[in-house]
């Protein structure tokens, strides 16, 4: 939040620092995991998972460091563009985070 900028509404900048420090309202978790698997595929999405926003960057952990590697050097400006014509969604970019036994932790999850 610039301070040049003057007088400002609170709502305003109550969601500007909520953008900036990356925090989610309970809702607005499965809204953005749910825009992830529609942008990613049913391939990708199954071996990501949304952790969050911060600082306008999405955060996306990785279930192994190929599809890492793939979609940092392959998939990402795509991927970016897809997620900026979600509706209700600001982001500026993604970032993806080695997860490890991500599959393993959703399959337990679900009682396989």
């Amino acid at each position: 939040m610039p301070a040049a900028r003057g007088p400002q509404r609170l709502g305003e900048a109550l969601s500007e620092l909520v953008a900036l420090k990356g925090l989610v309202r309970n809702g607005a978790s499965e809204q953005l995991s749910k825009a992830w698997h529609q942008v990613a595929g049913e391939r990708i999405g199954a071996e990501t998972r949304v952790v969050g926003v911060r600082n306008r960057s999405l955060e996306i952990e990785v279930g192994n460091a190929a599809l890492l590697y793939e979609l940092d050097s392959f998939h990402k400006p795509g991927l970016l563009k897809a997620m900026k014509q979600q509706r209700g969604l600001s982001i500026s970019g993604l970032k993806f985070r080695l997860k490890g036994s991500l599959t393993q932790a959703t399959d337990d999850r679900r009682g396989k």
